[in-house]
């Protein structure tokens, strides 16, 4: 078995074991992946294949985005194969993908499965040398069913510019120390990168994000995107530095998230969640978001 970036003439036949639902035309399978959005890292050409006697066995593409992170989805492999087979070919084909990764500049290498009662793909990524980091779950708020809230206290707000970008790092590295959300990723990027990959997730808009302080100092941030695909924001992180913590501000934060929404004229409010984080989840459920999905986080711990 041959395992190596896909050549011109193997694009749609690996595509087919990545997306079963492609047309049966060619014609048109063709112009869905040629549509697919490489503004956001999906391109098909990018694909990681195994093949032996001539024929695309399996198939395997990684998205890459700002803040050196890269996303494997899960691989297709053709039928053909026992289930050992499948496994095994899959891991191998997901490890050569991880080595592009790394080619392409990617410290953090990640995949996100879905829940279901299938052990594969997850078999293939923990023999690829993946690790199970997490679970997340997906929850969502409908903000016209949610009362406005002004946040009270001793804080004072800004909106994020370019010339706060240093502070916003800083203050995103130290709601890492003690975190509950994801403990270990922080290991993986700098806060830049961090803070780079926030920005890309979804369509950043600088009204969205915002610091809080306390008699001047920073003591937590939320950081607010639309939501590319929907008519939606998402609440893509909001942390507070441990001096501040316990102190009713994370409560707060989330208000200041469904606001930022209302400004940008969004109705839904999304948010991802490690169910280990107990104290977020529990403030996501009390401001009215309900879980809509989950899925399970692997990532590479280290480099090969």
């Amino acid at each position: 078995m041959e395992f190596r970036k896909v050549r011109a003439e193997e694009v749609l036949e690996a595509a087919r074991l990545l997306m079963p639902t492609l047309p049966a035309d060619d014609t048109q399978a063709r112009r869905t992946i040629d549509a697919a959005p490489q503004s956001l890292g999906i391109d098909f050409r990018r694909q990681m294949v195994a093949v032996k006697g001539g024929r695309v066995l399996a198939a395997c593409l990684h998205i890459m985005a700002p803040g050196h992170c890269a996303t494997i989805l899960p691989p297709g492999v053709s039928p053909t194969l026992n289930a050992d087979a499948q496994c095994r070919t899959a891991a191998d084909l997901i490890r050569a993908d991880v080595a592009a990764c790394r080619e392409d500049g990617a410290t953090l290498i990640q995949s996100l499965l879905a829940e279901g009662p299938e052990e594969f793909p997850a078999t293939a990524y923990l023999a690829a040398g993946f690790r199970h980091l997490t679970v997340l779950e997906y929850m969502e708020c409908d903000l016209d069913k949610r009362a406005t809230a002004a946040a009270a206290g001793p804080w004072t707000w800004e909106t994020y510019h370019d010339g706060l970008e240093g502070e916003f790092a800083a203050l995103l590295e130290a709601t890492y120390i003690d975190s509950l959300d994801c403990p270990g990723i922080d290991a993986l990027r700098t806060p830049q990168d961090a803070l780079d990959s926030h920005r890309a997730s979804g369509l950043f808009t600088p009204q969205g994000w915002s610091l809080a302080r306390c008699d001047g100092r920073a003591a937590g941030l939320v950081l607010v995107n639309r939501v590319a695909a929907r008519s939606a924001c998402e609440l893509v992180y909001m942390g507070v530095a441990p001096a501040f913590r316990g102190r009713g501000l994370g409560r707060l934060l989330v208000q200041r998230a469904m606001n930022s929404s209302r400004l940008l004229k969004e109705p839904m409010l999304t948010v991802a969640v490690d169910v280990a984080n107990t104290p977020a989840r529990k403030l996501y459920l009390q401001a009215g978001m309900h879980i809509v999905n989950r899925r399970h986080v692997y990532c590479v711990p280290s480099l090969y």
